[in-house]
């Protein structure tokens, strides 16, 4: 079973910094830190029931189904990721992120609020909306 905690920023930031290679999300990580067992398959936070592929955003309640596209500029650069399989998938260099977060991080320096805008998709009328519009 899975939970979702309200957390700050920071002390989201700093289980991030904790991290070693091999731990891909939070759970994983917290585990370590605090002398928990690995999880078993039926402990490990999951997609809800029903969906296959994409990428699940517990703290926000956001499905990114398979194959959803989001993109945003940086220092006059475009990045674009998909969601494939519970990852973020960078086009330029095909490197993976569990969380939008993480794969914000792979492009910004520093600490940034991924839902503020600068991540935006292309909805149904060809028009670009900021992902934040997704979240309930």
């Amino acid at each position: 079973m899975s939970r979702t905690i309200p957390i700050s920023t920071e002390v989201f930031a700093a289980i991030w910094a904790n991290r070693q290679d091999g731990e891909e999300t939070e759970d994983a990580i917290l585990r370590r830190v605090l002398g928990c067992a690995k999880a078993s398959e039926g402990d490990t936070p999951s997609l809800p029931a029903g969906d296959a592929g994409g990428v699940y955003d517990s703290r926000n309640g956001v499905t990114f189904p398979e194959g959803f596209e989001i993109l945003r500029n940086y220092k006059r650069k475009e990045y674009r990721a998909h969601a494939r399989n519970g990852f973020w998938i960078r086009a330029d260099n095909g490197s993976r992120y569990p969380t939008l977060n993480q794969l914000n991080s792979s492009i910004a320096a520093g600490a940034e609020n991924v839902w503020n805008g600068n991540w935006k998709y292309r909805a149904p009328d060809g028009t670009l909306r900021s992902i934040g519009e997704l979240r309930p």
